[in-house]
């Protein structure tokens, strides 16, 4: 029996809920957010982040680790190429969507979504204004140089590559924003691909279906 603890608009438990459904793995979702102070919860997650995978009584935090864990219990599916070169590229683009890219898809979500809509806090415009145009401009044009023309980031399938970009996305989507086609045309073509793949069609309907009145 799997369990995830987190919340699903967390773009990093999304990321493991979609490795998830890819493997077919049934699993219950553990509502917990982030910070979460109680005795039971950081003995299982001592940073205090989410998520963490609990598989039988054994426990694992991190969302990289939690992928890695998933793909040595599946066979016949694998999340990571298999050739040396596209797997150390594609979990090099697992690394710097979950750390550069995200904290600017995330920063757009903070300051469209969370603030004014879930915590009641004016939205630092200023702060908006540096992210959408300057640092996640920065962000697309590396990611419009590595872009294939059609298909998947590495390889001819898909990869923890792919599920760690188009979560960033979805989370920039929460916060009312679409990448220009125009100006990063590979990119915007590759998340069009994505968001019309029913793994990502049936999270996100998941996702609307739980969200609060107001936020889908």
């Amino acid at each position: 029996m799997f369990k995830l603890y987190g919340v699903a608009l967390s773009p990093f438990v999304r990321k493991a809920m979609l490795a998830l459904e890819y493997y077919g793995l049934a699993y219950e979702n553990e509502a917990t957010f982030p910070g979460d102070e109680s005795p039971e919860f950081r003995a299982i997650s001592p940073l205090g982040k989410v998520p963490v995978l609990e598989h039988d009584g054994f426990t694992v935090p991190d969302t990289s680790v939690i992928c890695r864990y998933l793909d040595r219990l599946v066979e016949g599916k694998s999340l990571y190429p298999a050739d040396a070169q596209a797997e150390a590229t594609a979990c090099w683009i697992e690394e710097y969507a979950d750390s550069r890219l995200i904290e600017n898809c995330a920063g757009i979500f903070q300051e469209r979504l969370l603030k004014p809509k879930m915590f009641n806090q004016p939205t630092d415009e200023e702060r908006l204004a540096g992210i959408i145009n300057t640092t996640l401009p920065a962000c697309l044009d590396y990611l419009e140089s590595i872009m294939p023309e059609l298909g998947y980031i590495v390889g001819d399938s898909l990869s923890i590559a792919d599920l760690a970009v188009v979560t960033c996305f979805v989370q920039a989507r929460y916060g009312d924003y679409e990448v220009d086609a125009n100006r990063f045309p590979r990119v915007r073509a590759y998340l069009d691909r994505a968001y019309d793949s029913p793994l990502l069609t049936q999270r996100l309907a998941s996702e609307r279906a739980n969200l609060p009145p107001g936020l889908g």
